[in-house]
This record gives structure tokens, C-alpha cells and sequence, in this order.
């Protein structure tokens, strides 16, 4: 991929992401497992910079494309995140970031990214911690939203990783028995998709472009589960009720606080 200079113009961007057909997706995760790649993939270009570098995302992006690859003509919002609640970054630019992160969602969400590397599928105490969060802002009801997607699942290693993703799809002890032990899911509620893709060359690819396709699927099927709408609940709708930026701006800061207060294990905090 190379890196595009192509934008949608201001007027035709605001439409878009006021458009209730637009589809509205957030990746999240640790650092270094592949978030701007999946969605450069989805837009079918490099429009948010990777690199081998620690951290190439240092804060809050987004961009609205035609969904690349996809059976649509529909528009996606996509949104690139650094490493939220991440405790290599304790400090105010981090909560900044996070105050800017839940600004963009303050619409509605069709679907959260969950993104991890196949190779690295622990859920370490910075996953925790940011899935806490959300929780705790968002009501458990975001988890109806979570799409859950391990990167680096490339067509020529596949036969490789069998073991890793029925280690995953292990329904006693896999990913999705651990996280609803974790956050005390109901098993019978708790049933998100599951996502094996590459970002390898998936413009040449039709094995990655279909697994790009599986992929918008699975966000349809997430809107689907609220009659067709984005998730949206009363702590985003209080963020717009608020007149204005630094009132938002404000409202946030003190929930993140008295979130991070509430939590049994309060790694992420301000220093």
C-alpha cells in the first residue's frame, strides 16, 4: 500500500459521518497488534501510518472511506486508537486522548474492534484494564458490539497456526469462555464473531479481501442486534447534552476518574 493523499472534502465528510448508514468502527487493543493495518486494509489504503516502530499511533485518528472490498456501498467511520489506559503513558496527554476517543463515539458505535496479534493472545493487564473502562462508562451492553480479531493470520502460515486458533475457539477454555469469566458475561448472551485475517498484500489478496468481507459481515450482524442502529447508551448521549467542548471535555475526565476509582485493580491512573 501506499500512503494516500486522498480526502474527502470537509462538507462531504460531515455528511458521512452523519449519515445513520455510515458504519462507525473502532479498533482497540494493546500497542503492536496490528489496528491501523486491519483498517488500512478495510479502506484498501495506507491512510493511518504503521510501522515496525513501538507505538506508531500516538493518539486519536480517524477517517470515513467507501468500505473497501465489502458488498456495500456504504461509508465506514474508522477510528484508530493509541494504546488507551496504556501504563507506559500515565499521564494527562494519555487521558487527552481518551477525553478526544469518546468524543468521536459520542454518535453511536456500530462495532468495536478488538484487535490481537494470533502469535501474543494473553489478556495482559493493559486489555484488562481498558475493557474495565469501558465497561464501567459504557454499561455491559457494549459487549454486544465487540468484534473480536487476531491480525497476522496470513494465507502462507495458516496451516501453522491451527493449534492457536483452536486454542481460541476452545469453548471451555478459549478466548471467549476466558473473557466472559473475566468480566462475568452471560455465556448465553456473550456470542461475538470471531476474525482470523491478514493484512499482508490484501489488495492482491482474495484470501485476505475475503476475510475483509467476514469481517463487515460481522459489524452488520452487531447493528442488526439493535434493529439496524449503532450502540449508543446514556453515558455517550450525557457527553452531547453537554452545551459546550470544555463542559464535554470536563464530563469526561471526571467519569474516567471516578471509573478508574471504582476499579478492583487500579493499574491505569493519573501520576
Amino acid at each position: 500500500m501506499t500512503y494516500s493523499n486522498a480526502v474527502l472534502n470537509e462538507a462531504n465528510r460531515d455528511a458521512h459521518l452523519q449519515d445513520p448508514r455510515t458504519h462507525v468502527v473502532s479498533a482497540v487493543g494493546a500497542v503492536g497488534t496490528g489496528k491501523s493495518s486491519l483498517l488500512n486494509a478495510m479502506a484498501g489504503e495506507r491512510i493511518f501510518r504503521t510501522g515496525e516502530a513501538y507505538a506508531t499511533t500516538l493518539e486519536i485518528e480517524s477517517q470515513v472511506r467507501p468500505w473497501k472490498y465489502a458488498p456495500t456501498t456504504k461509508y465506514v467511520h474508522m477510528i484508530d486508537t493509541p494504546g488507551l489506559c496504556d501504563t507506559s503513558a500515565r499521564d494527562r496527554q494519555n487521558v487527552q486522548e481518551m477525553v478526544r476517543y469518546f468524543k468521536s463515539l459520542a454518535f453511536g458505535v456500530s462495532a468495536f474492534l478488538l484487535v490481537f496479534d494470533i502469535k501474543d493472545i494473553r489478556l495482559d493487564a493493559y486489555t484488562q484494564d481498558m475493557l474495565n473502562l469501558f465497561q464501567q462508562l459504557l454499561g455491559k451492553d457494549f459487549w454486544n458490539f465487540v468484534v473480536i480479531i487476531f491480525t497476522h493470520v496470513d494465507e502462507e502460515v495458516r496451516d501453522e497456526l491451527d493449534d492457536a486458533i483452536e486454542a481460541v475457539l476452545d469453548p471451555t477454555d478459549g478466548f471467549v469462555a476466558e473473557l466472559t469469566r473475566i468480566f462475568k458475561l452471560s455465556p448465553k448472551t456473550f456470542v461475538p464473531n470471531l476474525i482470523f485475517t491478514t493484512t499482508q498484500n490484501v489488495r492482491m489478496s482474495s484470501y485476505g479481501q475475503r476475510q475483509i468481507r467476514e469481517l463487515y459481515n460481522s459489524v452488520v450482524r452487531c447493528e442488526a442486534r439493535n434493529d439496524h442502529r449503532r450502540f449508543n447508551c446514556t453515558w455517550l448521549r450525557q457527553i452531547l447534552a453537554h452545551q459546550t467542548e470544555d463542559e464535554k471535555d470536563d464530563f469526561i475526565v471526571g467519569s474516567i476518574m471516578g471509573a478508574w476509582s471504582s476499579m478492583a485493580t487500579n493499574v491505569c491512573r493519573l501520576q
